[in-house]
């Protein structure tokens, strides 16, 4: 009897542990999840917004949280296949200080911003086909 119990609970437990498995594996190039949800994190000295982008039309400003006058952007656009996108950083004073302009494959663009902090972000796409990565975070 005691063995019929172990054995039960044996099965049971590998059936939890299959059932309970993620089917939805991402790939390691896999920039965002889902098409047109854009993934923004806006934490203190960094910011990050990464979209897996089809046709999308969008107007977004961010306020960041940096208190630091010297930082890195970095922008990687991979997978392009239509439209356009722009960013543009602005200063805490409400100067912009940057602006990128994209319309195709970026393996890794990055540029220093010393001298200012940075006190937004904007980024307009028109009809953009693409996954698209956005990186500002302080430099030391």
């Amino acid at each position: 009897m005691k063995r019929i119990l172990i054995y039960i609970y044996f099965v049971i437990t590998i059936l939890l542990l299959f059932l309970s498995c993620r089917e939805d594996i991402l790939p390691p190039d896999n920039l965002a999840t889902n098409v047109n949800e854009p993934i923004l994190q806006n934490e203190s000295n960094s910011y990050s917004f990464v979209i897996n982008a089809q046709n999308i039309s969008i107007e977004v400003v961010n306020n960041t949280n940096f208190s630091s006058n010297t930082s890195r952007i970095s922008i990687t656009i991979i997978d392009y296949s239509s439209g356009y996108v722009r960013v543009k950083i602005v200063d805490k004073q409400t100067n912009n200080r940057f602006s990128y302009f994209g319309n195709d494959e970026e393996d890794y663009f990055t540029e220093s911003l010393n001298g200012y902090v940075p006190g937004s972000v904007g980024i307009t796409a028109v009809d953009f086909s693409g996954k698209l990565k956005i990186e500002l975070n302080r430099t030391f």
